[in-house]
């Protein structure tokens, strides 16, 4: 098992401890309160510090309560049993931060509850395995929490359903960037990477329309998940450190809550800001799901919850000859370009902005084709359905 927690004292380490109690001094924190930057930059910063000293204590306590992810030969080919800690450390991180500096919403308060619900079931799922029925229960239940304290889509019309389609609308939207999130969390450093980009865009597409509380929360989670990538998407060892459930679908339900959340603009192009900056977690799923559909390996909703299998959009990235590392570079950097075009929808006039769109539709279509085409076989690719009583194994199933 990959050693991360060492000497819990050594100086490296009460640096990072000296540093993280220097930002919790109060006369600290209302200084960083005096300029908006500043105070995004320091919540950021706390988040990071937090999570990152936080990681090696969370290790410790799962791997004496058996949360680790085992190798096998079918699907995790990592070679060491690694601690599911990740999630635990970034979901104190992030509360840590949120509970000393903001003030609670009733919209807020939402999404700390239903979040802790889904990381609740998500820890639950790493340590003993919970079906996928359970899991999407849970999530119905989390979303629905929001949308019954007022986190919820809200362009529909009355006369196509208003509040009902809304709600429909929004239960379909969290609980897909939730599972989703937790798909593509499948490689190293994907998900906590991820994670970072879409935070940075939403923080700034929020300081871009002067939205600060949006701003900070994007910064919190940005600065929570980057504490994590030192464990995980190291240069040149394998990952010490995995998300887990836990963490996966915590940060994709955090994600699509704060998509909802914010405020994008007044007209229905604006609406696409969000799903720009989440598309690459669109893509992955509609192309699995489209695949699998066409090519007869799933036949019903159930089969769709239960299946896993290496044929998402970083294991294609990985199977064209590029490396895991490469891959998931890559995977980054199409993340950025299209979240820099939901900046561009952001300014751009209605005909521009619904070209951009158009552009980003043909464009996700041909790279998928190009993907589904190019790559090799995925009969050696594929891997059995998943058990019915267990999860999907955390970071590298789906």
């Amino acid at each position: 098992m990959p050693d991360i927690h060492g000497n819990l004292l050594s100086p490296k380490r009460i640096g990072i401890y000296l540093a993280l109690a220097f930002l919790l001094i109060p006369a600290v924190h209302l200084f960083a309160e005096t300029n908006t930057m500043l105070y995004a930059g320091y919540l950021g910063v706390l988040g990071f510090l937090c999570c990152f000293a936080v990681m090696p204590i969370a290790c410790l306590g799962a791997e004496k309560l058996k949360l680790v992810d085992t190798p096998d030969e079918a699907r995790k080919t990592h070679a060491h049993p690694t601690p599911l800690a990740g999630g635990i450390a970034i979901y104190v991180a992030f509360m840590v931060t949120i509970l000393l500096n903001f003030h609670f919403s009733e919209e807020m308060k939402a999404i700390v509850a239903g979040g802790t619900l889904i990381f609740i079931v998500g820890l639950a799922d790493d340590a003993v395995g919970l079906s996928a029925r359970v899991r999407l229960v849970a999530q119905l239940a989390a979303a629905g929490l929001l949308v019954a304290m007022g986190v919820h889509v809200t362009f529909v019309p009355n006369w196509l359903g208003g509040i009902f389609t809304e709600t429909v609308i929004t239960l379909i939207w969290i609980v897909g960037i939730t599972n989703s999130m937790n798909f593509i969390d499948g490689m190293d450093g994907l998900a906590g990477g991820a994670s970072i980009i879409h935070g940075f865009f939403f923080g700034l597409v929020a300081l871009l329309t002067q939205q600060a509380y949006m701003m900070y929360l994007a910064v919190a989670i940005a600065g929570s998940s980057l504490g994590f990538i030192p464990y995980n998407f190291r240069k040149t060892k394998p990952a010490a450190v995995f998300l887990g459930d836990s963490g996966a679908t915590f940060l994709g339900f955090v994600l699509a809550s704060f998509a909802i959340l914010g405020d994008w603009g007044e007209s229905f192009v604006d609406l696409a800001v969000p799903v720009l900056i989440m598309s690459v977690l669109i893509f992955d799923m509609t192309l699995t799901t489209v695949v699998r559909i066409t090519s007869k390996e799933v036949r019903s909703i159930g089969e769709w919850l239960h299946y896993t299998g290496r044929d998402h959009f970083h294991h294609r990235l990985a199977d064209l000859n590029v490396g895991k590392r490469n891959a998931a570079w890559l995977f980054f950097s199409v993340s950025v370009c299209f979240a820099i075009e939901a900046v561009i929808v952001l300014y751009a006039e209605t005909t521009a902005a619904l070209l951009v769109l158009l552009h980003s539709i043909i464009a996700f279509t041909i790279l998928g084709i190009i993907l589904v085409v190019s790559a090799p076989s995925r009969k050696d690719a594929k891997t059995v359905t998943v058990d019915k009583q267990n999860g999907s194994g955390g970071p590298h199933g789906s």
